[in-house]
């Protein structure tokens, strides 16, 4: 080893030092040396500066070698120390070394002065290195498990930052975060700083992003490598370089943090000097971002499981977890304020239509649209969540007044009533809304979630498009249907049903044609329920499966007794939609009609407009099986869905029938006139036949006839009755021709 070396000599002889530099000198080390003999100047020159080695005469007239030696050991220097002296014996020197000195070396014999001094301060560099490797593990197991202990993902970037600026002293230090669709890289809020002046450069940091390849961010994110820049005010490339001028930073050094070969961030140090490459310090800093990478690389996994488990996927709105945790807090809030607070239950209007018959593709698409314009009509400190398909929920929290919850609920019903542009379609589907207020109504979570959801389907019930308050009388009706659907199960398994048949009269004969089956709900308690009241919630249980065979094997059993008195008469029966959506309906259609010997021909099953529109392709495929038997269908209520040319084009319809709110106001009303006149011409364009529901007065019928309408039913001809009233009518009929 050569170069030059910081010598402290404990002397008491100017000449034995100067022989000793001499020595030093001629093995081409270049001594930058001291002489002492005292205690007192050994402690000052030990607090002065620090010592490559020291040399010490053994015994001196005032101060001991050893003396010295335990004063070195005592300030905790692992300073290489060797005794040079003439006195000292071999069992002294032992006892010396023992002490902690490294060699002696004997003033009539200084060979061995230059090897000794070459060996030790080679020890001496590698305990050193041996320090520092032990030190900057040390810091980096803290750094590592400070990273891990910070909250979240820029938490953890701004503790390995301080950290790392006070370890090794730079001036400023930033992440760098690359965006989410991979374009740029972005300055986060991660940063520390250790200097006066430097927030113009960074605020200007703020306003930048780099992509591939541009400044020091972005070549350290291209590369994947450490970049050192000697002076960023001298690199043309170095986009910031006049806020770097204007704030004195000079050298840089940017590091990528790096988890499974993705950059997660880019960490930017910056000095107020110039300074050639560190090597050492980069591969330690370098080590840190090594360690930091499977840091985030976890927290970005556990904030994603913690989005997973508090968030919705498709919209980022709260799910119901996150959603409950926040009524909570919001009903302590309350509590403390002494305010009123509001939730709100509301779903789409006809959505599961939009959803089945386009997609759920756009389906999802209207529900993100929807959930925007929610946000956009609640405050930020209110809460909109998303529980499942198109159910939202809304906490009004903060509210002085009860007008605000009306408020917010007619702005949220007409924003949801504006047209949604999706993927080429211009769709409409309003909302139903149902509001509870906090302290009012309930007083805990459960409750709240219940009474909104009851006042929800009031506004439902009401005909969508409407928004309701939960009231007392609510509960009691939300009961009362409860209490129906358990009679309703109770009520198909044990047969409480009866059958009604309605005449339908062919226009141009003037004879009966057809007999349209109806469900009649025979009570054991409250009498007979009309179909209006129970197929509904048959629907939303499923029970319309269950019920909806029951009614076509039943039909067809009792109708071979009606056709012994009409050998052509027809039998209409209405599928529901649940019953359509059933894969195996052909076949248990079929399975009916061959238990039962009821010619297919002579059975026509009636469906609505929305049901085709919910999944054509589907439709088609069902109906050309059961078509392919001799079943006909038509489609009910026509002209109060989603009508369309090309379904009646497309599948195997026989028959439209127009639904009686259009024929109620003939013929007074001309537009119910001209709509009436209008599906009866299109219909026989198409070669499709028409009945008319609902006809009641001699007028009508007069219309109708001059329409060149086919066949009518409806109170004018007789209302449903039972088997055996229909029984006595067809006799009737038979008698009169």
């Amino acid at each position: 080893m050569s170069g030059i070396l910081r010598t402290l000599i404990i002397e008491d002889s100017e000449d034995d030092a100067l022989l000793l530099v001499h020595d030093l000198s001629e093995g081409d080390y270049q001594p930058h040396w001291l002489r002492v003999d005292t205690p007192e100047e050994l402690t000052t020159a030990l607090a002065a500066e620090e010592w490559d080695i020291i040399f010490a005469d053994y015994s001196m007239p005032q101060f001991s070698g050893t003396h010295a030696l335990s004063i070195v050991r005592e300030r905790g220097l692992d300073t290489p120390f060797i005794f040079v002296s003439g006195t000292i014996g071999e069992d002294t020197a032992v006892e010396a070394m023992r002490a902690g000195a490294q060699d002696y070396v004997m003033k009539g014999n200084r060979k061995r002065l230059l090897p000794a001094v070459e060996r030790e301060m080679k020890d001496a560099e590698q305990r050193r290195q041996r320090r520092r490797s032990e030190q900057e593990l040390e810091l980096l197991q803290t750094i590592a498990h400070a990273a891990t202990a910070a909250g979240d993902l820029h938490a953890a970037l701004s503790v390995t930052l301080t950290k790392i600026c006070e370890t090794t002293g730079w001036t400023l230090a930033q992440a760098w975060i690359p965006r989410a669709d991979g374009a740029a890289i972005e300055c986060g809020p991660a940063w520390c700083c250790y200097g006066n002046g430097l927030e113009k450069f960074r605020t200007a940091s703020l306003s930048f992003a780099f992509g591939l390849n541009e400044d020091l961010p972005g070549k350290v994110w291209s590369s994947k490598q450490p970049v050192w820049v000697h002076d960023v005010q001298l690199d043309t490339h170095y986009a910031r370089a006049p806020f770097a001028r204007e704030t004195g930073l000079q050298a840089a050094l940017g590091i990528p943090v790096i988890a499974d070969k993705e950059v997660l961030a880019v960490l930017e140090f910056l000095l107020r000097e110039p300074r050639p490459g560190d090597e050492r310090l980069t591969n330690f800093v370098a080590a840190v971002a090594e360690q930091l990478g499977g840091v985030m690389q976890r927290k970005r996994t556990e904030e994603r499981l913690h989005y997973l488990a508090h968030y919705d996927a498709l919209t980022g709105l709260p799910n119901r977890v996150l959603f409950v945790d926040r009524l909570n807090q919001a009903i302590l809030e309350a509590n403390r304020h002494d305010r009123i607070l509001g939730v709100a239950f509301l779903d789409l209007d006809r959505f599961k239509t939009i959803n089945d018959s386009l997609g759920h593709g756009i389906g999802d698409l209207l529900i993100k649209s929807a959930a925007e314009r929610l946000l956009r009509c609640v405050r930020d400190g209110d809460t909109v969540a998303r529980l499942a398909g198109d159910e939202f929920t809304v906490i009004l929290a903060d509210m002085g007044h009860v007008d605000h919850a009306a408020y917010v609920a007619k702005k949220i019903l007409n924003s949801l009533a504006l047209p949604f542009h999706i993927a080429g379609h211009e769709l409409f589907s309003s909302a139903s809304l149902g509001m509870t207020l906090y302290p009012f109504d309930e007083g805990n979570v459960d409750g709240l979630l219940r009474n909104a959801d009851i006042a929800m389907y009031r506004a439902k019930e009401a005909g969508g498009n409407a928004y309701a308050f939960y009231s007392s009388d609510m509960m009691v009706k939300a009961r009362e249907r409860l209490e129906l659907e358990n009679d309703l199960r109770h009520a198909i398994e044990h047969s409480e049903f009866m059958l009604y048949y309605q005449p339908v009269i062919d226009l141009k004969s003037g004879k009966l044609e057809a007999l349209e089956t109806l469900v009649r709900w025979l009570h054991p308690t409250r009498g007979i329920i009309l179909p209006s009241e129970f197929i509904p919630l048959a629907e939303e249980s499923g029970l319309i499966v269950y019920l909806g065979e029951w009614v076509l094997h039943t039909a067809c059993e009792q109708f071979e007794a009606f056709r012994r008195l009409h050998p052509d008469l027809r039998l209409a029966v209405n599928l529901s939609v649940r019953q359509f959506q059933q894969p195996d309906l052909p076949d248990m259609i079929n399975a009916i009609l061959r238990r039962t010997g009821f010619k297919p021909a002579a059975l026509e099953l009636e469906i609505t407009e929305s049901l085709l529109m919910q999944n054509v392709d589907n439709a088609l495929a069902v109906m050309r099986k059961l078509n392919d038997l001799g079943v006909k269908f038509s489609v009910d209520d026509f002209g109060t869905g989603y009508s369309s040319l090309t379904y009646l084009k497309r599948l195997p319809i026989s028959r439209v029938k127009i639904d009686q709110s259009f024929v109620r106001d003939i013929p007074t009303d001309p537009n119910d006139v001209a709509i009436v006149s209008a599906i009866i011409s299109m219909a026989h364009n198409l070669g499709l036949q028409v009945t008319a529901e609902g006809v009641e007065t001699p007028e009508q019928l007069a219309l109708l006839s001059s329409r060149g309408c086919d066949a009518v039913q409806g109170f004018y001809f007789g209302q449903p009755v039972s088997m055996e009233e229909t029984t006595l009518f067809l006799q009737k009929t038979l008698d009169r021709q």
